[in-house]
């Protein structure tokens, strides 16, 4: 099994508070019963766990427990303050509570806690974040819907379709100026924002523009209505063949998975994808770099995407 993390990300305009609270709810609340419903419910009838846990370094409760915290940060007109509490049923009705008012992030974070009581493996961290740069204002405007989930859920098939029925859900009541899956970095870059520079680019610089320019292509990819039509639409993209499956979202943003199982995506299969998106991408060959025996290689096609003709 791998120990690798995957960064799953949908990028939308920033929504007025009532659809906000939907959206958040929907991402969060979803995202916890669906995709960790067993540590959910392992939460909600395990022992009361330490509340002062997050306060002070300590045994977090009995060995290999299920843990969780909720989380709440907001800006104060001078600076962010975060407020966070252990995960309980109601702590996490306080958090939902919180939504109304739309926090700058909002995040719920799981763990199994090691044979010490201490947080380990994490089955899921999932986030609605507001990005902000003071070099960047406009990423202020936009919200970043994401989850960290081991990459084991997605070498399962019958897991896959599980996270996958989540992310489509969500994503047809959307309207997506981009989305896909890439291993975590922590900074929530893309695989191809990794590895093209310079300029290197941060998130807050292309979510803005990526109603413009797609920030990269993944396994699975969401593509936005305005580049949808530069790429020839649905219909040419399924005639690529480098994709299992191309869909139409209610919003006319595409829905890409280029193969059926996420652990057949190969050299091949995203050397194909690239081809077929590379009118969409931003021009510049990546970089190659060393990596350690541990850390995962880019799925990214090392030419210029500019330079690809149809």
């Amino acid at each position: 099994m791998t120990d690798q993390y995957l960064f799953a990300e949908i990028n939308v305009e920033w929504p007025e508070p009532p659809a906000y609270e939907a959206m958040a709810r929907a991402w969060l609340d979803g995202g916890f019963a669906t995709l960790a419903g067993s540590h959910r419910q392992a939460l909600e009838e395990g022992p009361k766990l330490p509340p002062e846990a997050m306060r002070r370094s300590m045994p977090c409760g009995p060995p290999h427990a299920a843990w969780g915290f909720v989380s709440i940060t907001r800006h104060d007109g001078r600076q962010l303050r975060n407020s966070s509490r252990v995960l309980s049923a109601r702590s996490i009705s306080w958090f939902l509570r919180q939504l109304a008012d739309p926090p700058r992030t909002a995040t719920i974070g799981l763990s199994v806690l090691d044979e010490r009581g201490y947080p380990g493996r994490s089955p899921l961290r999932i986030t609605v974040d507001r990005p902000e740069a003071r070099v960047w204002p406009e990423a202020i405007d936009w919200a970043v819907l994401s989850c960290r989930i081991p990459e084991g859920d997605f070498l399962d098939p019958a897991q896959q379709e599980v996270v996958l029925g989540f992310l489509r859900g969500i994503s047809e009541a959307l309207d997506p100026s981009f989305a896909n899956v890439t291993y975590d970095d922590g900074l929530g870059k893309t695989g191809l924002e990794r590895t093209l520079g310079p300029p290197w680019k941060f998130p807050y610089e292309t979510i803005p523009t990526s109603r413009q320019v797609l920030r990269g292509y993944e396994w699975w990819t969401i593509c936005p209505k305005e580049l949808a039509g530069h790429l020839g639409g649905a219909d040419a993209l399924r005639a690529t063949g480098a994709f299992h499956d191309v869909v139409r979202l209610p919003s006319g943003a595409l829905w890409l998975q280029a193969t059926k199982h996420y652990r057949d995506y190969g050299p091949a299969a995203y050397a194909a994808v690239f081809r077929a998106l590379a009118p969409a991408l931003p021009p510049g060959v990546p970089k190659r770099f060393d990596r350690r025996n541990d850390e995962p290689a880019e799925r990214i096609v090392h030419l210029d995407a500019s330079a690809v003709r149809p």
